[in-house]
């Protein structure tokens, strides 16, 4: 009996340990680029292993835009990001992560403890990921996307 419920109580642990699938997102960084591989997304949970195949440390910005927008893939964000890098953070932005460094992959020393990770559970609305520090700005250099629910936040 008491190996039968030993068992029993191993096995539940286990179905419920296993049951939330991590979802990883590898987004792409460059020194004048970032992508990430979607545009909109309903669950805002999810993990970002940042991949940098350059030589050099990258710093990126992530941004909650309080306005909602309704083209947010066609607006140009340019004149808020130069503020940005200016130090003028416009009242319409939150950040998530501000100029975090993004190291080099062949800078990494241990892939299964990765410097460039990071956990994000985001509420709905729009999210600008953005290269901190260039002279200039155009479209590559930042990336819009959506989270449509408040999944993250859903009580199971």
């Amino acid at each position: 009996m008491k190996k039968t419920l030993l068992l029993l109580s191993i096995f539940t642990l286990i179905i419920v340990s296993c049951g939330d699938e991590t979802i990883i997102i590898e987004p792409e960084v460059t020194k004048n680029s970032i992508n990430f591989p979607f545009d909109s997304r309903e669950d805002g949970r999810f993990v970002s292993i940042y991949k940098n195949n350059t030589d050099e440390t990258v710093y990126i910005s992530l941004a909650y835009a309080q306005n909602s927008f309704d083209d947010s893939q066609n607006y140009d964000f340019c004149n808020d990001i130069q503020n940005f890098r200016r130090g003028i953070i416009t009242s319409e932005w939150i950040m998530i992560n501000a100029k975090h460094p993004v190291i080099a992959e062949v800078s990494v020393p241990n892939q299964n403890d990765h410097p460039n990770l990071i956990s994000y559970s985001l509420p709905m609305g729009t999210y600008l990921g953005f290269i901190s520090e260039a002279e200039q700005c155009y479209k590559e250099q930042y990336d819009v996307f959506n989270i449509t629910t408040n999944e993250a936040f859903a009580l199971e």
